[in-house]
């Protein structure tokens, strides 16, 4: 019999529980932050999915970062409402 191919649902959900653990480690403000930060490719999952990559750690990784950039844009987009800055771009 040939060796069954885990789904990346599968290996994402063992990378994730593995940066768990390191998250105990921080002190209690890192924690909630870096919890936060977790479940951000959870978002994702289907893309990630999609990939099939054998390095699905980097495409945790930039779910992480694509939900950051959201933040980002939408602090930007708020900041420049309120008339605090010129658009930029």
């Amino acid at each position: 019999m040939g060796h069954t191919v885990w789904s990346q649902r599968i290996v994402a959900d063992i990378i994730l529980n593995e940066l768990k653990s390191y998250g105990k480690a921080l002190n209690n403000e890192d924690q909630l932050i870096y919890s936060r930060l977790l479940k951000e490719p959870l978002k994702h999952l289907g893309s990630v999915s999609y990939t099939s990559s054998l390095n699905a750690w980097a495409f945790l990784l930039l779910s992480i970062m694509v939900e950051q950039e959201k933040r980002i844009r939408q602090l930007e987009e708020t900041y420049v409402a309120d008339g605090h800055l010129q658009e930029q771009e």
